[in-house]
């Protein structure tokens, strides 16, 4: 009798909580934040886990379920296998972007947290990887994906180049922009076209719809995350 009413007493203490559960854990992780140690990884480990699990992870989940996404990716074409396929897609889409924003620290944060971000960006694709295992992920699964962002980091930081070629020359406007939207929008624009291009395996068309839906969703995620930044 006394257990049952231990037993009813926890799970009316932790329905009570539920809603401050996302407060509780980003006061931890301010604090964490705010008196780590030069040697003590935890609080990157811990804001990577977060950014992942609380914003980049469940918007790469809305993102592949939205069904205007799946009618301008054609599913209903596509064998499943694919759709797994465009899922990793999506994935590293939101990892790059995450990284690539975090590794620009010098735009976004304070000068004493710089280093901390450049770690935690540092940080995000061993955490993915981590996830994905503790997900049932093979370990090499997990790590081919880990493997995938670095690839494409690299490649949609060299499509990034162009973009801003081509905007700097094609586009006006551009030139009056901020430095930090000049670095985000060619970046944002450089994951939609590259991670159509790899949706479409290649085959791309300039006026496509997909980039434009992407670069939508990308942006959406990119405020989530330099919101998140700017409060911790």
């Amino acid at each position: 009798m006394f257990l049952a009413a231990i037993i009813m007493f926890s799970r009316f203490i932790s329905i009570i909580l539920r809603p401050f559960a996302g407060i509780i854990r980003y006061g931890a992780l301010k604090a964490m934040k705010r008196f780590q140690r030069p040697d003590d990884r935890r609080p990157i480990i811990a804001t990577s886990d977060h950014l992942l699990n609380e914003i980049i992870l469940p918007s790469v989940f809305r993102a592949f379920r939205e069904d205007k996404f799946r009618e301008l990716a054609k599913f209903e074409k596509l064998p499943v296998v694919e759709h797994d396929r465009i899922f990793n897609e999506l994935e590293v889409a939101g990892i790059c972007l995450a990284v690539f924003y975090l590794r620009s620290a010098k735009y976004l944060a304070r000068p004493e947290d710089y280093h901390f971000w450049q770690r935690t960006g540092e940080h995000l694709p061993k955490q993915l990887q981590k996830i994905l295992t503790s997900y049932g992920a093979s370990g090499s699964n997990a790590k081919l994906i880990r493997e995938l962002i670095d690839m494409r980091r690299e490649e949609y930081e060299k499509i990034a180049e162009k973009v801003w070629e081509a905007s700097d020359n094609l586009n006006p406007e551009f030139r009056d922009w901020t430095p930090e939207m000049k670095h985000f929008a060619v970046r944002i624009q450089a994951i939609a076209v590259g991670t159509t291009d790899h949706i479409r395996r290649g085959k791309i068309k300039e006026d496509d719809l997909l980039i434009k839906h992407l670069a939508g969703w990308l942006m959406t995620l990119y405020i989530k995350i330099k919101k998140f930044v700017e409060r911790l």
